[in-house]
């Protein structure tokens, strides 16, 4: 059984009982730098956009968004089953003044990043494109496809509590920018990029060929760790070559003096 809200852009999917290994679970949600979840955001939510029927004249090509995938994380943790109230605002992002947003919470057990883009995409079987008409709910759809919507970050956070749904969830939120959802079809019917004169058209998307970061937050924090290893080495040496200077020339000279492999 599944419920929406009253905006119907949020889908619920109901908990089933945590089992033993929920830490273990908890542990293996991916944070908004790892790069393996990164690239299953955009490159899900590109397929869905580039196969539109009817097909789209002025579909963008998404890419990742890192201050919107902070935005999802700080609300993620809010732990709260409704929108973020400064999406309209401008507050939600330094460039964009309206975000969109989708939501998915459920079991920890039942997260999978494809299954809940995919989840979204299904309302396609309520939408009629050319009345525009919604038998059930079509809102995450409808924003997934927007076409002027064309940065994402998402984030997923697992909840003690969602106030408004229950105890020990996966908390899923995607952001969008611009946001779309207003009043008219999510994108233009014709021959793809035929709206889009002097950008790269790539399987029917407008715009650059997004590639994946090469190295995702652990891999950042591990060169950083190095670097700083390095220069905290460096400037050991350094004190230690000042304070006790003549240790360093003892050391010095009888480095010199050592003995040598013969040939």
């Amino acid at each position: 059984m599944l419920y929406w809200d009253e905006q119907g852009q949020t889908t619920v999917i109901p908990l089933l009982k945590i089992q033993e290994s929920t830490a273990r679970s908890v542990d293996k949600l991916p944070d908004i730098g790892n790069a393996l979840f990164i690239e299953e955001c955009v490159r899900v939510h590109n397929q869905f956009r580039s196969n539109v029927e009817p097909p789209a004249s002025n579909m963008k090509r998404m890419s990742w968004d890192s201050d919107l995938a902070k935005t999802a994380r700080a609300w993620a943790k809010m732990c709260q089953f409704n929108h973020n109230p400064d999406l309209k605002s401008g507050k939600a992002h330094p460039t964009f003044r309206a975000v969109g947003e989708n939501i998915w919470t459920g079991s920890l057990s039942l997260f999978n990043v494809t299954a809940a883009l995919t989840h979204w995409h299904n309302e396609v079987q309520s939408y009629n494109y050319n009345t525009r008409d919604c038998s059930n709910v079509c809102g995450h759809y409808t924003q997934m496809v927007w076409a002027e919507s064309y940065k994402i970050g998402c984030a997923v956070h697992f909840c003690l509590n969602v106030q408004g749904f229950g105890p020990n969830a996966a908390h899923f939120i995607c952001n969008y920018g611009p946001g779309g959802n207003y009043p008219t079809r999510p994108y233009h019917e014709g021959a793809a990029c035929s709206e889009c004169p002097g950008e790269p058209c790539v399987h029917r998307l407008c715009g650059e060929f997004w590639e994946p970061p090469s190295c995702d937050q652990y891999c950042i924090t591990i060169l950083i760790l190095r670097l700083l290893s390095v220069l905290l080495t460096f400037a050991a040496v350094l004190i230690v070559q000042r304070n006790y200077p003549k240790m360093s020339t003892d050391f010095v000279t009888k480095g010199a003096e050592g003995k040598s492999d013969d040939y």
